[in-house]
């Protein structure tokens, strides 16, 4: 399946084979003639495609094919002609995603298996080798592998998209479908929209509720109905998804389907005057410029409806996208999140209102001291300390822009890489320092048309400075990590 980078979206995973020497006429790994160095570099961590970046720490065995389909052998990292060697590359944190081959000239397929960092037996992502080959001829070339979140049913579901206990009939709600790949502790990554196909929802009797509309790969919003003799709704979503084949670590695409079923309210004279409930998380270390995290809970008896954040009563956070401001998001569960970035110092009034199906209201308000912008705020940031030694996003800078990243390194002392990427080819220049104020050439640069690698970069607090310097918008991926 092709994919086309977006600013969020996780995961593109970019193999960059730049060849040199003299050319030589492709072949077999079995044949004689001159070795061609293939660097090998992981952008981004080695992000498999399809993997949205709460999929945690990763590592990638990779398998190489030649060109009649037999497993390439390497003595470290050059080909090995005996076919003894290893044949199963490994890229990591603790080589920095990036190896230098050796490999004749030739045609080459790489399939690849994304694997968690924790316990390193939990398959995340697969990359077939049919969709990612290369010829290396010794003139250069750039592979972009394509890889795709493994789907885990029992991870995933088809739910209420807010909190709702009861479900009377002629309500009108969403339902959330949430694919996830397989759990890594506590924590289960979303399947992208790439790498599923078309959704269908269907009912489990026509009795059951309306579908109000065709519904998507997120979703689907529907009209409860039922019977005195069917009041369970039941609904289907089927779609296409990638899956793990049973004792292998290959993954092969094809039919699967997540079910929802609820009972419908259809024999009731209620009065609704039941509030919802609502908890506004305290605020801290707001400052002018700097994006600050909304949360907290809200839940009802029946049905959550909406969810507004004004500051100073200006709106400016809903669930309603009609309302054109910055989006929360809300789980069956009642947590909700957004962001807000104050504009100016001083005091500012929270206000947080939730409203039910029936319309009753709870509101919840803080006051929050808002700072001047700090000398060394930044644009994004790249906790790696706290997400097991590395971290990347994918930013789309506008024409002639800037970009100021932070990287959070929590103290580490010892290696780090750190480096950004311009997916849109030339018309990038970066520097890094350990403040604003300090800024610095990076000390070694790869491609200097697209990639700018800093390794060996400062530790402690690390800011980078990135432009783009072109006349149109460009898709910026930023890496930090140890290695």
């Amino acid at each position: 399946m092709r994919k086309t980078p977006t600013a969020f979206a996780f995961m593109s995973l970019a193999l960059v084979l730049a060849s040199c020497g003299a050319p030589s006429t492709p072949g077999t790994p079995g044949a004689t003639g001159p070795l061609v160095k293939v660097d090998v570099a992981a952008l981004g961590g080695l992000r498999a495609q399809g993997l949205t970046g709460n999929a945690g720490p990763l590592f990638f065995n990779v398998n190489v094919r030649d060109s009649q389909n037999q497993l390439v052998a390497f003595n470290g990292t050059t080909f090995d002609p005996t076919g003894t060697g290893t044949k199963t590359l490994t890229l990591n944190v603790s080589n920095a995603f990036h190896q230098t081959l050796l490999l004749p000239a030739g045609t080459y397929s790489f399939e690849t298996a994304a694997k968690d960092g924790a316990t390193g037996s939990t398959l995340l992502a697969y990359g077939p080798a049919t969709e990612n080959t290369a010829t290396i001829q010794g003139d250069g070339a750039v592979v972009r592998l394509k890889f795709h979140a493994v789907f885990d049913k029992a991870s995933s579901s088809l739910d209420f998209s807010t909190n709702t206990p009861l479900l009377f009939t002629n309500t009108t709600f969403n339902l959330k479908l949430s694919p996830k790949i397989a759990p890594v502790g506590e924590v289960s990554a979303t399947v992208p929209t790439t790498d599923i196909g078309n959704v269908t929802y269907t009912l489990g009797n026509a009795s059951d509720a309306v579908l109000t509309n065709a519904g998507s790969k997120i979703g689907i919003n529907l009209t409860a109905r039922g019977t005195a003799e069917d009041s369970t709704l039941n609904v289907t979503a089927s779609f296409n998804a990638w899956t793990q084949v049973a004792g292998t670590d290959t993954a092969v695409y094809g039919p699967t389907t997540l079910d929802f079923s609820k009972a419908i309210e259809t024999n009731a004279l209620v009065a609704d005057t039941v509030m919802p409930t609502l908890m506004f998380n305290a605020v801290s270390n707001a400052a002018v410029g700097a994006s600050s995290a909304l949360s907290g809970t809200a839940t009802d008896d029946v049905m959550l409806s909406e969810i507004r954040v004004y500051d100073d009563n200006a709106l400016v956070a809903s669930n309603v996208a009609s309302d054109n401001v910055t989006a929360i998001t809300m789980d069956e569960t009642g947590h909700w999140n957004t962001t807000w970035v104050p504009t100016t110092t001083g005091s500012h009034d929270l206000s947080v209102i939730v409203s039910d199906s029936s319309g009753n209201e709870t509101r919840a308000d803080q006051t929050v001291s808002v700072a001047a912008a700090p000398l060394n705020n930044y644009d994004v940031l790249l906790d790696y300390a706290n997400r097991g030694g590395y971290d990347y996003q994918d930013v789309t800078m506008p024409a002639n822009s800037e970009l100021w990243v932070k990287v959070n390194t929590d103290g580490y002392t010892g290696g780090n890489v750190t480096y950004a990427y311009n997916l849109n080819g030339p018309g990038m220049t970066a520097t890094i320092g350990t403040s604003r104020l300090d800024q610095r050439a990076f000390a070694q640069n790869y491609y200097d048309y697209s990639i700018e690698y800093g390794f060996g970069s400062p530790t402690g607090e690390i800011y980078m400075h990135i432009k783009n310097t072109n006349d149109s918008a460009i898709l910026v991926e930023a890496y930090s990590g140890q290695y």
